[in-house]
């Protein structure tokens, strides 16, 4: 390989490129695409490197749900390790606030990419806004955004869902109520879908007052058994889509003398820590937040580099606890 021949496309000196290939030297982001490109042209391997002087934005609806809180820690962990700052700003789930909320970061010179997590906003407007070419990826939450610099990371939320009704299944419940996510989000839109197929897969059909959609929300969750009374549904367990709504059931449950899991199994969905300190603890499907993070931000620093964007969707986890337990009629 030659190192004029590459400096010589890129533009820049035969110093930089050589610190660049050792890792010494951190460039702006156009010059690390055309010497990137020039490496490429002779055949050298993609440079891992820090990038030290690089600020990411985050971008946050909320810190109340405790699995928002946990990603965005996670995060920042992930860029501290390259030595990237993160600029976070909360929306409060506004669609107002998330669109100046990007604007803003956009304009900010050291931002070199945004991290949306949990997208709530569907204006076509806005998402081809960010369909340019501003590295953006999608974490949590998949959106029909297109174009050259926009990535997705997201857990098989289907999956989960699959897993953590055949879980029930397995314990010998068969009627299994579904307390799920916001109508229209994709993330509970799935769950209910895994949740459907795997009552399909053992013959059950899903009974539809076994199904109420709502806020990823404690509060929400604290309005099952309201819910149930009304429809006169009798389940003998419930997933949850949310892991901050089962808790808001357990809660429910305990003030209305409902043992769980000995009159209800629960199973939650997020893996969240608070989890391990409900009583009973909740059995769930753990989102790999760790690795959804370290996974965003190698993809900002491959779109800084003018790398093809890619979507990753990555496995949850079944975590069996306190709160389910098999069937006895």
């Amino acid at each position: 390989m030659s190192l004029a021949k590459v400096a010589r496309e890129a533009g820049v000196a035969v110093s930089t490129v050589s610190r660049y290939v050792k890792g010494e030297l951190n460039v702006a982001s156009e010059t690390a695409r055309r010497i990137d490109a020039a490496l490429s042209a002779e055949g050298h391997p993609p440079v891992r490197k820090q990038v030290t002087g690089l600020s990411l934005g985050l971008v946050v609806p909320s810190l109340d749900n405790p699995y928002f809180s946990t990603l965005a820690d996670a995060v920042v962990d992930a860029a501290a390790t390259d030595g990237v700052d993160v600029l976070t700003a909360l929306t409060g789930s506004s669609p107002s606030r998330e669109r100046a909320a990007v604007e803003r970061l956009m304009r900010v010179q050291d931002v070199g990419g945004l991290i949306y997590l949990g997208m709530n906003s569907t204006n076509e407007a806005f998402t081809s806004r960010l369909a340019g070419d501003f590295p953006v990826v999608f974490l949590d939450e998949y959106v029909e955004a297109a174009g050259p610099r926009i990535a997705h990371v997201t857990a098989n939320s289907f999956g989960g869902a699959y897993q953590a009704t055949t879980h029930l299944l397995s314990q010998g419940h068969r009627r299994i109520a579904h307390v799920g996510g916001p109508a229209g989000l994709r993330t509970a839109d799935q769950r209910e879908a895994g949740y459907r197929a795997a009552l399909k897969s053992h013959g059950i059909e899903a009974d539809e007052a076994m199904i109420v959609r709502g806020a990823f929300s404690s509060a929400f969750g604290m309005n099952f058994f309201a819910h149930m009374a009304r429809t006169g549904a009798t389940p003998t367990a419930v997933f949850t889509a949310s892991d901050i709504a089962a808790v808001g059931l357990l809660e429910a449950a305990r003030r209305a003398g409902i043992s769980v899991p000995g009159d209800l199994s629960v199973i939650g969905c997020d893996g969240i820590t608070l989890g391990e300190w409900t009583s009973p603890r909740l059995t769930t499907v753990a989102q790999p937040t760790e690795q959804m993070a370290r996974k965003a931000v190698d993809e900002i620093t491959r779109l800084a580099a003018g790398r093809d964007a890619g979507d990753h969707v990555l496995s949850m986890r079944l975590v069996v606890r306190e709160s389910t337990q098999e069937y006895s009629a």
